[in-house]
């Protein structure tokens, strides 16, 4: 008979399922205690990364879980991520494997519970590989390798099942392993680092681009009857043409540009900044602003689409000012200039109604011209003043 220790269970001989229906009851408990309240998915995916597979994650780092359990576990932690109850009730809305890859290819950050407990088995196989003076290496050269190289060695005839998990553990890892050293990490083997190796891996995703519901995407998904710029009503609306070179875009980029009198490229703008090496504030302060102007794009885009009505570039500014100062007083303090600091508290002033509809496009159209020489000019102008400063 099992006895328990630390809360885990001791057995002389292989883990069977009747020997972890403790994990399995206290996941269920977690869940049904979760289930009480009334949670989002984004709380359902953080209580199952932080407390369901901390709970099964303490179990695998002792010992190896029969698979039948770790199917129940990832059932387990399925039909409450999507439904929050224990039992099957919703058809998942993403397949299990695509939940556990990471954000940046598509998932939640899930943990594959079979595959967290092969890569837990590897720390045994990393030992065999590096630490042959500790005490369970030495009784394992002894009962089975017997001389023979441990990345040549193949089980035979009757062997225990826990042995057979270590050397299945090891060919899954072996394009982890060079002459005996892990090599995918710099401090040795880790558990994340094999369950990086281990899992299945998807194509990453750029959220910036293919979360947007742009009227290309649209069209081609033939929900949209065309994929024509809310905004100019000149080109097909995509990402590239949105934030780069829609003529209200690149009024309102203009308008950015001229308030700190600094030039921004068309393209790449997140790495020029990194290039110019500017000073933490000055970095900080353009990529706040390029930031804060493309988040009010996208706003009047999609008022245009339900007002079918805008507003004017100038008057997209204010907003975009007060955003940023917001965020800079907040992360930076008392390192903002005092004229930064008197943007929000700038007293209004009666000027003439910022509204554009989509009917009056001809003071746009105008603008279009001005646009072209933008870029230009702020560089000239930039570089005539550092001669000035100079003589």
């Amino acid at each position: 008979m099992p006895f328990r220790y630390l809360g885990i269970p001791i057995t002389c001989g292989r883990m069977k399922k009747s020997d972890c229906t403790i994990l399995v009851e206290k996941l269920i408990d977690k869940v049904r205690s979760f289930g009480s309240r009334k949670l989002s998915y984004l709380w359902q995916v953080i209580l199952v990364n932080s407390v369901l597979s901390s709970i099964y994650s303490y179990w695998a780092n002792i010992f190896i879980i029969p698979k039948g359990v770790l199917n129940k576990i990832n059932a387990i932690c399925r039909n409450y991520l999507w439904d929050g109850n224990v039992e099957y009730i919703r058809v998942p809305m993403v397949s299990w494997d695509k939940s556990c890859s990471p954000k940046a290819e598509g998932g939640l950050g899930i943990r594959e519970s079979y595959a967290w407990n092969l890569a837990t088995v590897g720390k045994l196989v990393w030992w065999i590989y590096c630490c042959p003076d500790r005490l369970w290496v030495r009784w394992i050269s002894n009962v089975y390798l017997k001389g023979c190289s441990w990345t040549d060695y193949t089980p035979l005839g009757d062997i225990s099942w826990g042995w057979k998990t270590v050397c299945k553990a090891r060919d899954k890892l072996a394009a982890g392993f060079t002459n005996g050293q892990w090599v995918l990490g710099n401090k040795g083997y880790t558990v994340n680092s094999g369950y990086e190796l281990l899992r299945q891996k998807y194509q990453e995703v750029h959220w910036h681009k293919e979360a947007l519901q742009l009227k290309d995407r649209l069209f081609t998904l033939g929900i949209a009857s065309d994929d024509i710029c809310f905004l100019c009503g000149a080109a097909a609306e995509n990402f590239e043409h949105l934030f780069q070179t829609c003529v209200y875009s690149s009024r309102v980029m203009f308008e950015v540009a001229r308030l700190y009198e600094f030039f921004i490229p068309p393209r790449n703008v997140v790495q020029w900044v990194g290039d110019c090496k500017l000073s933490q504030l000055k970095e900080g302060m353009i990529l706040c602003l390029i930031h804060a102007a493309h988040y009010h794009i996208w706003l009047q885009r999609n008022k245009a689409r339900v007002d079918d009505c805008i507003l004017r570039p100038e008057a997209v500014l204010k907003f975009i000012k007060k955003d940023s100062v917001l965020w800079l007083k907040t992360k930076i303090g008392p390192c903002i200039d005092r004229r930064d600091q008197a943007w929000d508290e700038e007293e209004d002033k009666d000027e003439p109604d910022f509204r554009l509809s989509r009917d009056d496009p001809p003071e746009l159209e105008t603008e279009d011209n001005e646009i072209e020489g933008i870029n230009d000019e702020l560089e000239h102008s930039s570089k005539d003043k550092k001669k000035k400063t100079k003589v």
